[in-house]
């Protein structure tokens, strides 16, 4: 396996290095930076208390809420749950699914009473006809 330390890691980067120069320059920024932040966090005394009384007198000078509001507030959430409730509720029912047996039972009832209405039955209509044609034909015809 080929670990690398922290050592072996700096060396890499020290030989990488293009420009000596450039690390002073970024170390000096980094430090007044540095310098910078550390003046701003310690700030006398006064002027944490000026900005404790800042914020006291922007509390004091909020007033509490009526009681009214808060009435009003729950009334109409009370409203929007009893309205939320009954839409709910009042959802049409989902419509029933279709009997598909009775729609096959209807359609055999019609083409039983088709049947019951017909002279002949289907199977025999073209029989029928023939014979209706004999029934009409010449005599001359009759005779051969």
């Amino acid at each position: 396996m080929n670990r690398k330390t922290a050592d072996d890691i700096r060396r890499e980067a020290e030989a990488t290095e293009s420009d000596p120069g450039m690390d002073a320059a970024f170390d000096a920024a980094v430090a007044e930076f540095r310098s910078e932040v550390m003046a701003a966090a310690q700030r006398p005394e006064g002027f944490w208390n000026s900005q404790r009384a800042a914020v006291l007198s922007q509390a004091a000078g909020c007033r509490p809420r009526p009681a009214w509001h808060v009435a009003l507030v729950w009334a109409a959430t009370i409203v929007f749950v009893v309205i939320g409730i009954g839409v709910v509720l009042d959802r049409p029912q989902a419509a029933p699914a279709p009997d598909l047996a009775a729609g096959y039972d209807q359609e055999l009832l019609i083409d039983v009473e088709r049947s019951l209405n017909q002279e002949v039955p289907e199977p025999l209509d073209a029989a029928f006809l023939l014979t209706a044609e004999m029934g009409r034909g010449s005599p001359a015809t009759n005779e051969h």
